[in-house]
């Protein structure tokens, strides 16, 4: 009994050492699940019941996850108790499964059978309502981005097959003693690494050949979400901003990216142009125009900024009651603005034409639309709204559970490069951005469908203030070099209080601001047009793991009905 409690607790505590932020002991990834696995020996003895068993790989994940995610708690205590509990249960669920499986029906070859299940776990957990695949196995590279520059064509889940199979064969030699083992363990592990060089290498040529740029200014404001992100007014907040920037300003900059929630105060969508902060920051765009010989004015410099905004809406699942109102529902957006000024013309004065009365705005929108369950999203209110109908309606407040509404599909930010010489009228370039929202830049299947339909580059927008400092925000910015990574973009990170950072398309972070400190980046990045494989098909390892495990668990239940009836 001691030696199995051992070794799964060794299987745990190897997970936590391999993973981000940990950076020294990312290759104890590729044996840490061999003590788990070599549960099995016991199983096959019958010295352990298949229930028996369950309480190991249980433990195991309870310490990973624990170790790794305990900084939830910061967030929401409950949410960080469901969270790991949960977690570690699904996952426990899956190594169950594969005994059982591998038991009830001895395959002579069953290497195959951990990875479809576990893959097939992981692409349900990327793609169902109690979504939370932070802790997916292949996300553990983003320490090493180097050793994974093949993840444009697979993604993270060809990280997880990865990993398992070096598992899974380590596990097989030690049980065999098969020294023909040893040299496909080293094929398996070598092969991979001299893939991602040479694509490394590949890629560092198509980097230098990116003409296009666009000028970002990416702005840390370090507010604090615990003490004065809810105390000082929001005004007073934007003019300290505007403030802080200036001195970094131009008409050079194409986009001032601000983080997630930085409008706070939540705003009616109906009146957005009355907003006090939104006429700040079109007063600040008016200051930078570019006057052409036509006698029209340009204006360059754009802001993309996150809100919290309220539109009026039919009875919908997601949708909340005015009170004091019959019959009168609204909606809560997550929502990331870009705040542009249309080209202008007139022959008056300088003074009159950067009027922001007389210059034509455009606020484009888009909604977060893969949110946190429980925290963001009641999960399953689809289902539960015909069931329960207004008493799903009534749960929360204006920003509380299970709130926020989401868009049907994705949408991008359209604008334009403008290529300013005096000798001749601008050259104007158009090109689009992708607007990303915190939790959902952990999704590469997500990410990867904004770059298909056309964006150059990735901005992310995020708040990790509430985790305070613990691994959680340097895990979370790790993430994002997965992202650029498989859609071989720049991305542009503006975090609250910290990690913002630019991100180049081999997955390195070219400049970054520190945690708890108020810093800009200014950073000219080039805009891509090339579609990786992974950007064009997605997760296609994910998707045919799911098939497969699908039929085999279909397979295993019906071959266990009959066994037991004609017991």
């Amino acid at each position: 009994m001691l030696k199995k409690l051992l070794l799964s607790i060794l299987s745990g505590l190897l997970l936590f050492i391999s993973w981000p932020p940990i950076t020294t002991f990312n290759f104890l990834i590729f044996i840490a699940l061999v003590p788990l696995l070599l549960l099995d020996a016991d199983l096959k003895k019958n010295d352990l019941s298949f229930r028996a068993f369950f309480f190991f790989p249980y433990l195991t994940f309870l310490i990973f996850n624990l170790f790794t995610t305990y900084w939830i708690n910061y967030a929401h205590f409950g949410g960080a108790v469901f969270a790991i509990l949960c977690n570690s249960l699904f996952m426990a669920l899956v190594y169950y499964f594969y005994f059982r499986i591998k038991h009830f029906m001895p395959w002579k070859n069953s290497l195959f059978l951990l990875p479809i299940l576990w893959i097939g776990f992981e692409y349900l957990h990327l793609n169902w309502d109690l979504s939370w695949p932070w802790l997916i196995l292949g996300n553990v590279f983003s320490s090493n981005p180097n050793w994974v520059q093949w993840y444009s064509y697979t993604g993270v889940l060809g990280g997880t097959l990865w990993i398992l199979i070096v598992n899974l064969l380590i596990t097989d030699f030690i049980n065999r003693k098969n020294r023909c083992s040893v040299f496909f363990i080293i094929l398996v592990l070598v092969i991979p690494l001299l893939i991602s060089k040479c694509l490394y290498n590949l890629q560092t040529d198509l980097l230098m050949s990116n003409k296009e740029q666009i000028n970002i200014l990416v702005v840390q404001p370090n507010i604090d979400p615990y003490q004065e992100k809810f105390s000082v007014p929001q005004q007073e907040q934007t003019d300290n901003l505007i403030q802080f920037i200036k001195p970094y300003m131009s008409d050079q900059i194409n986009y001032i990216l601000l983080p997630e929630t930085f409008l706070t105060a939540p705003i009616w969508e109906n009146s957005i142009m009355n907003n006090l902060d939104i006429k700040k920051f079109k007063r600040l765009i008016s200051n930078y125009a570019y006057l052409q010989k036509d006698s029209s004015y340009i204006y360059p410099v754009s802001v993309i900024v996150g809100a919290t905004t309220l539109k009026f809406s039919k009875k919908e699942p997601t949708a909340k009651p005015i009170s004091a109102h019959n019959n009168k529902w609204y909606k809560v957006h997550n929502t990331v603005l870009h705040l542009q000024a249309a080209q202008t013309f007139s022959s008056a004065s300088n003074n009159e034409v950067r009027n922001i009365h007389s210059i034509p705005f455009k606020i484009s929108k888009y909604y977060k639309s893969k949110l946190v369950p429980g925290a963001e999203k009641m999960p399953f209110n689809k289902f539960l709204f015909p069931v329960l109908g207004d008493k799903i309606l009534n749960i929360g407040s204006s920003t509380s559970l299970g709130n926020f509404s989401t868009q049907d599909s994705i949408s991008l930010f359209r604008s334009k490069i403008y290529d300013f010489d005096t000798s001749i009228n601008e050259k104007e370039k158009k090109h689009s951005i992708a607007p990303i929202i915190c939790y959902e830049s952990i999704y590469g299947d997500y990410v990867r469908q904004f770059v298909k339909q056309g964006a150059g580059a990735i901005f992310i927008i995020t708040n990790d203030g509430w985790w305070k400092k613990t691994s959680g925000y340097q895990q979370h910015s790790m993430y994002a070099k997965l992202r650029a990574i498989e859609t071989r973009r720049y991305i542009a990170r503006s975090a609250n209080t910290g990690i913002s950072s630019i991100i180049n398309p081999l997955g390195h972070i070219q400049q970054s601001i520190s945690w708890d400190k108020k810093d800009v980046i200014i950073a000219s990045v080039g805009l891509g047009n090339y579609q990786t494989f992974y950007v064009k098909y997605g997760d296609l390892i994910g998707r045919l793991s799911a098939f497969l495990a699908v039929i085999i668990l279909l397979y295993f239940f019906v071959m266990n009905k009959i066994q037991f009836s004609n017991r």
